[in-house]
């Protein structure tokens, strides 16, 4: 068993890679009540062309399947593992992503018994005609749902909006259409393809015994037969440096307009630490401008410019870099134009760099006091990044402001889309 030590914190996270190929982690955190796990599988989303197991040309599978895929895992011909979480005391739930689908609880007794339970039920898809068909009617009421989630809605078109080929473009949910047409073959094929464990990651954590625990998880894995695992190969899609749309404008039934404004950036294919500081100059960059230690959204509110706060995030992925930024507003164009400029202004406070480089530092240690918030972190990490980043204060303390300035200067913020939610019946 591998120790994975992390930087300034004095935190250990323990690591093995299973025969089989699965590699489970255990952050051991003494005096910590709950107790839980994450089984994710490296499969989301926006991987709907690839070669499946056992096949030789890549084909594509209906968008929204990953998803769908998440919902069916739950069920079994017996009792449904949601049920079975429950008699045992414990939260458990799921939920897919353009990267990733994840299936975790969290729980103060029974923690065995929910550990097996969360493998188990996750290596034994039962899939059925008739429950795939039954499924579906669930899916499209949630498609219904999502549909009402403004700020759901805005993502998605925004996301649309901005690619032209790569497939982040496309709802994670799927549309009706899509929908309709996955069967329960496709559901094997997907499933048999991303879900051998050595496509996937077990982390475990709580205030447990680290052998007790791993020796449980091996014993468990040892009892199963796997396919010999495969290479995977995922259609690769060169985007194009241009948005796919300037501007789309959706009729919803909202009181004052939002605006989402979302800044396309091409960048390099990045991978590891490369990846993760790409990553940390975007959150800085968006905070600098847009956070609560500027004044920025506050004199917006003031003058009447926006109706409630500056919502922002960003996405790294492939060979883009999004940004988002979203408010009320009834003044549309004279926002788009703020926004732009307070974006491209080269006039940044370094007190606020450090201000902020601080608390980037102060959340690294913070997050250790919650182990939930480490799962989250170390899946991501080996999702997105693949790799652990054991030395993130390092390379937020190292990360000056003449690095920011220096990737500033390299953004080209010249292509971005504009989504207006609005209520063209009022």
């Amino acid at each position: 068993m591998d120790k994975i030590k992390i930087s300034k914190v004095d935190e250990i996270i323990y690591h093995e890679k299973l025969d089989n190929g699965l590699n489970v982690y255990i952050y051991k955190k003494e005096g910590f009540i709950k107790k839980g796990a994450a089984f994710a599988s490296n499969y989301g989303s926006a991987i709907n062309d690839f070669k499946p197991i056992g096949e030789n040309e890549i084909r594509s599978f209906p968008k929204g399947i990953a998803h769908f895929l998440e919902h069916k895992l739950f069920e079994s011909d017996e009792e449904e593992a949601f049920d079975v979480f429950s008699s045992y005391g414990a939260d458990a739930n799921a939920y897919t992503n353009h990267f990733i689908t994840k299936y975790f609880f969290s729980t103060v007794n029974n923690f065995k018994e929910c550990l097996l339970e969360l493998i188990n039920f996750v290596q034994s898809p039962y899939f059925t005609d008739e429950n795939v068909e039954k499924e579906k009617g669930i899916i499209y009421q949630e498609i219904n749902m999502t549909n009402d989630n403004i700020f759901r809605v805005l993502y998605e078109e925004a996301y649309n909006a901005a690619l032209v080929r790569n497939p982040n473009k496309y709802k994670t949910i799927g549309d009706r259409k899509n929908v309709s047409m996955i069967t329960k073959e496709d559901l094997y094929k997907c499933y048999n393809t991303f879900y051998h464990p050595s496509n996937m990651t077990l982390f475990i954590y709580g205030d447990i015994d680290v052998e007790e625990t791993m020796s449980l998880v091996r014993e468990n894995q040892k009892s199963k037969k796997f396919n010999k695992s495969e290479t995977l190969e995922i259609k690769e899609y060169k985007e194009p440096e241009k948005v796919n749309k300037e501007i789309v404008t959706i009729n919803k039934c909202v009181d004052v307009p939002r605006v989402m404004i979302c800044y396309k950036i091409k960048i390099p294919v990045l991978k590891g630490i490369d990846k993760f500081k790409k990553s940390l100059f975007a959150g800085m960059l968006l905070d600098i401008k847009f956070g609560g230690a500027s004044s920025f959204e506050k004199d917006l509110i003031r003058k009447g410019i926006i109706e409630d706060d500056v919502s922002y995030t960003f996405s790294c992925f492939d060979d883009v870099l999004l940004l988002f930024i979203s408010s009320k507003t009834k003044y549309k164009d004279k926002y788009i134009k703020i926004i732009d400029d307070k974006l491209k202004d080269l006039d940044m406070d370094k007190k606020i760099f450090d201000l902020n480089k601080k608390t980037y530092i102060t959340s690294i240690v913070k997050a250790y006091e919650n182990p939930s918030i480490i799962e989250n972190i170390i899946v991501d990490n080996i999702n997105r990044l693949g790799i652990i980043i054991d030395n993130a204060y390092d390379i937020y303390n190292e990360f000056t402001y003449e690095d920011f300035i220096k990737e500033f200067n390299n953004l080209n913020l010249d292509n971005k889309s504009v989504v207006i939610a609005e209520n063209k019946d009022k």
